[in-house]
């Protein structure tokens, strides 16, 4: 998870919101049914979201259309606070697993939001598990909301700790052998360094922190300026 920019709302939704909030109330209420929303509801806030995350989960940074399709997650449940439901700012784009772990929780604000919060600030990737934990001497509070982040999105599952070790193991490789030419890079070399940097690569979280403890912080923070001018 790393942070994200958010951008102004789409046109559709600043058009259609309103209409759509109004449609939904009713569902939620009794008095028709129907999906949360519309297909066209749902391309048109899908094609934006998928925009904000570069593709991926927002929360676990998985590549979407991958192994999963691109699902519309509510920071507050839809079903928690129905007038939330196409307020932009509550809006992520996110992974059927993640989205199926976390499903309708109350978590009353405890979850990270990535468009606001910073992950990288307060976590900390195990190298021996890839697990992520909070920072050691955090706020007490600021380590509760990660731990919570961590359980609603069920962001500890096998597979995931997986890829994030092949990814922090892949970086560790290139910075050695980058070291092992002062720093010097060949067209290979410099081919995976431009396919890091890629916003829409995978596990940013795993590759920044990989520069950051392994003595190249100048390169973190130039993956995360490419990153934020796209």
């Amino acid at each position: 998870m790393v942070r994200l920019r958010r951008g102004p709302p789409p046109s559709g939704l600043l058009r259609y919101g309103a209409s759509w909030t109004q449609r939904w109330l009713e569902i939620h209420g009794g008095a028709r049914t129907g999906d949360w929303a519309t297909s066209s509801a749902k391309r048109i806030l899908s094609e934006e979201l998928r925009n904000l995350a570069y593709g991926k989960c927002a929360f676990c940074e998985g590549v979407l259309g991958v192994t999963t399709y691109l699902e519309i997650e509510h920071y507050i449940a839809k079903t928690v606070n129905p007038d939330l439901a196409f307020h932009w700012e509550n809006l992520f784009p996110i992974c059927r697993l993640c989205n199926n772990a976390k499903s309708d929780s109350d978590h009353a604000g405890s979850l990270l939001k990535p468009d606001v919060d910073d992950p990288e600030i307060v976590l900390w990737l195990n190298p021996d598990s890839g697990e992520l934990q909070p920072k050691p001497f955090i706020d007490v509070a600021v380590g509760v909301r990660i731990e919570r982040t961590i359980e609603l999105c069920g962001l500890q599952r096998g597979p995931l700790c997986t890829m994030r070790i092949q990814t922090m193991q892949h970086t560790i490789r290139w910075l050695e052998r980058i070291a092992a030419r002062s720093r010097k890079l060949d067209k290979p070399l410099r081919e995976e360094w431009e396919r890091m940097i890629e916003p829409t690569t995978p596990y940013k979280f795993v590759i920044r922190h990989v520069f950051e403890t392994h003595g190249a912080p100048e390169l973190a923070a130039l993956d995360r300026a490419a990153f934020e001018a796209s």
